[in-house]
């Protein structure tokens, strides 16, 4: 038998005559934590505390006792430990979480080791070859893992690769245009998830979810923000259009999948972009008074809405 989700018993419950207390005891069965799944959680947010621990250990150790430290022994450690996570991933007989938790460990040390070899040889190379050499070192590792904590590892990397080319490189974009370019770079990934969620039924964490929508809202408001103070809106016109569409996209996931995550992210974006109107419009002292009062009732009315909204949809389940 598959499991059941959520979604599942909203439907069942849409076209059938189940009791309130039958659903709510499905939803207690089969969608709402219990203890072991507490406890499963506590076992991997303890282990990845302290991976990330010794992770930040090592490069603290190296840190402190630089000046101290032969060059072919500051190589050599991080070496014999990007050489110690990758046999016990593939050799140990252990829970597959743990091999993916072992791998992302290494693609961290991946890093740290270009990092102690530029400072020994004095590449003179730029922040960006730095960033750019990681993600492509690490591309086969998070693509073969699978690991969704590595594959936003991943994301932060490409991004900040793109950031500090365009800064110290070619320096040909400015502020509007390389965040038009992130958000499509980033919004082309996090729709292509949401498809995939939705057609295809893939699990994907929620937390990745609505990291990128997150992630992609605050690209958005920023660069249409920026467009609207510096009087660019045609440069920002591309940008403007591509949220607008991500946005609609959303909102209907959002009604499907009843997120009010999605909705109440979009909705403080939107308050910001309108704030940002009116400063740029009246350009005066009293209109932050104004938009001091418009942002506490809409702040309270978005807020009322997605709890009316979220009792709706709990009692439709």
């Amino acid at each position: 038998m598959e499991k059941i989700d959520r979604e599942d018993i909203a439907i069942t419950s849409k076209h059938s005559n189940r009791s309130r207390k039958q659903i709510e005891y499905l939803l207690e069965q089969y969608v709402y934590a219990k203890p072991k799944d507490w406890k499963k959680f506590l076992d991997l947010f303890l282990l990845v505390l302290g991976i990330g621990f010794v992770v930040s250990g090592i490069i603290f150790f190296f840190a402190f006792n630089w000046a101290e430290l032969n060059k072919f022994i500051k190589i050599g450690v991080i070496l014999l430990l990007l050489i110690i996570c990758i046999t016990c991933s593939f050799q140990l007989k252990i829970k597959e979480i743990y091999k993916k938790m072992l791998i992302t460990a290494a693609a961290m040390l991946v890093g740290v080791l270009f990092a102690v070899f530029g400072q020994i040889y004095q590449t003179g190379a730029n922040a960006y070859d730095f960033f750019l050499a990681w993600t492509i070192f690490i591309t086969i590792w998070v693509i073969t893992t699978h690991f969704y904590p590595l594959w936003l590892i991943y994301m932060v990397l490409i991004n900040t690769t793109i950031i500090l080319f365009n800064d110290q490189v070619q320096n040909n974009l400015n502020s509007i245009a390389l965040y038009t370019l992130l958000f499509f770079l980033n919004g082309i990934v996090c729709t292509a998830l949401l498809a995939l969620t939705k057609y295809y039924k893939t699990d994907i964490p929620l937390w990745f979810r609505n990291t990128l929508v997150l992630t992609v809202t605050s690209i958005a408001t920023v660069g249409i923000s920026l467009s609207i103070f510096d009087s660019k809106l045609q440069q920002g016109l591309l940008l403007i259009i591509g949220t607008l569409a991500f946005y609609a996209y959303c909102m209907k996931y959002a009604q499907i999948n009843k997120s009010t995550f999605f909705i109440g992210t979009i909705g403080f974006s939107l308050l910001i972009i309108v704030n940002s109107i009116l400063i740029h419009i009246f350009n005066e002292d009293f209109i932050f008074f104004f938009i001091s009062i418009f942002v506490i009732i809409t702040v309270t009315a978005l807020i009322k809405f997605l709890l009316n909204l979220q009792r709706k949809w709990t009692n439709e389940k």
